[in-house]
């Protein structure tokens, strides 16, 4: 499979997976977590989602575009979903500070991606 593909389809299914976590009943589930915990995961999604993002664009836009419009796009659909959560669902309910996990996640991919961008050389 070309590694265009693959990104393409590894973006996809991150995008589902987030969504489906995002947006599906958890109720069931036993609580592991520690408090907060799910912070962490929220910053681990957007992260990776951000990270597939620039790596799926980085061929068509160049660097720096591609950082900037993953990060656009990553915090935009964490918002998007937090709002999802409060309007299509009863059990789950949109958090402020969700979002800024969402959001500190994806910042702190580009910001990684930026600083290594000589060593990223196999992106291109």
């Amino acid at each position: 499979m070309h590694k265009k593909n693959f990104l393409i389809l590894a973006l996809f299914f991150w995008i589902v997976f987030i969504t489906t976590l995002s947006l599906v009943s958890l109720n069931g589930l036993p609580k592991v977590s520690p408090e907060n915990g799910d912070k962490y995961v929220h910053f681990i999604f957007y992260f990776v989602l951000t990270l597939l993002l620039i790596l799926t664009l980085v061929n068509k836009f160049g660097l720096k575009r591609s950082i900037i419009i993953s990060f656009v796009i990553a915090v935009f659909y964490g918002i998007i979903i937090e709002v999802l959560q409060g309007v299509l669902t009863e059990n789950r309910r949109p958090e402020l500070a969700d979002a800024l996990f969402n959001s500190f996640g994806s910042f702190v991919a580009t910001i990684v991606v930026y600083l290594n961008r000589k060593r990223l050389n196999f992106i291109k």
